[in-house]
């Protein structure tokens, strides 16, 4: 669209105003679709549609999400946290008459997008410490102190060092909460930490990042060694431009485009499983569930289809296996020790980690050759590896070869690592509740009919009561049943006077659960996602899993669609049971919490009666 055909909307501000700033170029924004831009560290967005450019205020009103991430149609822009809707022309909800997000007078100054900046500082000097948009405010006449706070007994210089097992770090702080409430302290190795299980709070700190909050030093500091610091551990200005480029890739219309090959890689895993129910072997469906996401996440992110499933041997997924618990165990060690010598695990992480840079730098190489055979009037990304190669040769953002690399590692073990595990989890509660597995399946045949697999992704909207079961695994079995966070500067978060490099670790499965010991409330129910009763809109409240606010993880809705194919497969096709004389089955953390001992023996349901198309 040509610039003098917008229909821009004019302030009384002129051009030129020593207020105004520039926040975007004309030629930068494409229709109905959203550019994150900022003023002085406050999150803003530019939207083109219709010919009119509106700038907005850049988070949802509802947690702080960013809405840059979210997608335009018809008008209206969707937030992709919660779905929250607001019409493009006017910022207001759907719905609704009154704007739920601001809208500033934009101004076109030949090319350029410019908005007053007196009147976005104004804006968010009104705003409430917790709407996500202002830093957090200093604090004011606390009520109380760190020192104030209950916590357990430590002893000199280690604290409560000792007493923290890193593959049970989460059990741990939430018994200490049970024991001195939602709000205590623990110190370790000198350093103050404050747990935090009281879900207002909770939500409070995840909408105040990063402006307030960073997450603990310690793992990025890990992950830099690791070559890991990508968008889950970096902050400030280089999460912010590579955050944009990670959550492009992820976006609905990539998904859309990928679901039918995601169909591929859940046939191959039901064939897998399928010459297990043949031989009627005991199935380790958390190793199997990890091979099925390595492929998901190689196949999206990079283009390339690994196919762990069928392979055998010494498979990548093994070398991953080994990195997420060695980044736990050093995230939380008393200090570096492996900076003087290494153990038998350290020197078994470096061969992992040389595995997997092996790997992902052909996949680099792979792609870059691909796109320079690629003519100059093809712009489009394939998957996030083309998208950051382009962007860093373009220079639209200048990321380093060793931004490149350490993002596609990240992705990798976190698309692989935590979707395995939740499947898992969800598994595990299908065999031990047979009657919600019949249910289960009962709801999937209705769907998918003669089907074996899901086929359109549309159609996953109608499993109800599987997207009920999974909300209640993810309640009882967070994958991150901990975040753990560090004050940027001295803070008030409710009545507590936080310093400024104190940890917080927030308790976000506990925050899910409500305070006064009602059994029910730790009873595995899927009904109360179901019903309107005033229990489940409790636990929705404090329900949490991807987290919250402008770092919501960017993957959350690949992972929703994984569980949905691979779930509704499993209750189409098998009977699932856990494997008798095997051990309990336990939770671990490994800088995710993932289940131990989980096997399961699996059946046909070749004697189950389906309606034919």
């Amino acid at each position: 669209m040509k610039e003098n055909e917008m229909d821009v909307r004019l302030d009384a501000k002129q051009p030129g105003s020593p207020e105004t700033v520039v926040v975007a170029r004309t030629d930068e924004l494409t229709e109905n679709d959203v550019k994150a831009v900022q003023i002085d560290g406050i999150e803003l967005i530019a939207v083109l549609h219709a010919g009119s450019i509106s700038v907005f205020q850049g988070r949802c009103p509802h947690q702080g999400t960013l809405l840059s991430e979210g997608t335009v149609k018809d008008g209206i822009l969707t937030c992709r946290a919660h779905g929250w809707q607001f019409a493009c022309a006017s910022g207001c909800k759907i719905g609704e008459r009154v704007p739920q997000l601001k809208r500033f007078g934009a101004i076109v100054d030949g090319h350029d997008v410019k908005v007053d900046r007196s009147e976005v500082l104004a804006w968010s000097a009104q705003q409430p410490a917790d709407s996500g948009d202002p830093v957090s405010q200093a604090c004011v006449s606390p009520v109380r102190t760190l020192a104030q706070l209950p916590g357990p007994t430590g002893i000199p210089l280690f604290g409560n060092t000792l007493q923290v097992a890193p593959s049970r770090l989460h059990l741990i702080l939430e018994q200490w909460s049970r024991k001195f409430g939602p709000v205590y302290a623990f110190s370790l190795m000198g350093r103050p930490f404050v747990g935090i299980a009281d879900p207002i709070l909770i939500g409070q700190i995840l909408r105040d990042r990063p402006g307030a909050w960073r997450r603990w030093d310690v793992i990025e500091t890990v992950a830099q060694e690791l070559g890991l610091n990508g968008v889950f551990s970096t902050e400030g200005e280089t999460w912010r431009r590579q955050r944009q480029l990670v959550a492009k890739a992820l976006d609905p219309a990539h998904l859309h485009a990928f679901f039918p090959t995601l169909c591929t890689m859940t046939r191959r895993l039901m064939q897998r499983w399928e010459k297990a129910a043949r031989d009627q072997e005991s199935v380790d469906i958390h190793s199997d569930l990890m091979r099925y996401t390595v492929d998901v996440t190689t196949n999206l992110a990079f283009g390339y289809d690994m196919d762990t499933i069928e392979s055998g041997g010494d498979v990548i997924q093994r070398h991953l296996e080994v990195v997420f618990p060695m980044i736990n165990r050093r995230i939380n060690a008393p200090f570096p020790y492996w900076h003087y010598f290494k153990l038998p695990a350290d020197k078994a992480l470096d061969r992992a980690l040389i595995a997997v840079q092996t790997l992902t730098r052909d996949l680099i190489a792979s792609s870059r050759a691909r796109l320079a055979q690629r003519p100059d009037s093809d712009s489009r990304h394939a998957n996030l590896l083309e998208a950051l190669l382009t962007a860093q040769h373009e220079g639209l953002t200048p990321l380093t070869d060793e931004e490149v690399l350490a993002n596609v590692f990240t992705i990798l073990l976190a698309g692989e690592d935590t979707t395995a595990n939740t499947i898992a989890w969800i598994a595990y509660f299908m065999s031990s509740y047979p009657d919600v597995q019949r249910k289960m399946q009962e709801e999937v045949d209705s769907v998918l009919e003669s089907r074996s697999t899901l086929e359109e992704i549309d159609e996953a909207n109608a499993l109800v009561y599987l997207d009920a079961v999974t909300h209640e695994a993810l309640r009882l079995k967070s994958v991150a049943p901990v975040i753990a966070l560090e004050a940027n500067s001295d803070i008030q978060v409710g009545d507590l006077a936080i310093p400024k490099g104190t940890v917080v670790s927030l308790l976000t499965r506990l925050a899910g659960l409500p305070q006064g010991g009602n059994s029910a409330d730790e009873a595995f129910d899927p009904d109360r996602w179901l019903t309107g009763t005033n229990a489940a809109s409790h636990h929705r409240a404090g329900f949490m899993p991807f987290g919250s606010g402008p770092r919501l993880c960017p993957g959350r809705s690949l992972a929703t669609m994984e569980v949905r194919s691979a779930i509704a497969m499993l209750c189409r096709n098998f009977n699932v049971s856990l494997a008798k004389g095997t051990s309990e089955v336990e939770e671990v953390f490994a800088f995710s919490m993932m289940p131990r001992n989980l096997r399961v023996v699996l059946g046909r349901r070749d004697d189950h009666p389906v309606r034919h198309l």
